[in-house]
């Protein structure tokens, strides 16, 4: 198994991304791939924009584990 694929494995939404990263990112503990952390930056930025969770209509765009990355950090 290569270095990529070993380190793929510490984020939790790597099997679904074609092809693996080869750059992770650190959020809150958390080793992400490069499209989980943006999401979650996102995410989290439109929660502190609107001072509450999302709506439904924007909390489908996301990830349930964006969303759950988010809602342990949004007193950060």
């Amino acid at each position: 198994m290569s270095t990529y694929q070993e380190k793929a494995k510490e984020c939790k939404c790597c099997g679904k991304h074609v092809p693996l990263p080869t750059v992770l990112k650190e959020y809150n503990g958390l080793v992400l791939c490069p499209t989980t952390f943006s999401n979650v930056i996102e995410y989290k930025r439109i929660w502190k924009a609107a001072g509450h969770r999302p709506m439904g209509n924007i909390r489908k765009h996301f990830s349930e584990y964006v969303q759950q990355i988010v809602e342990g950090s949004v007193n950060d």
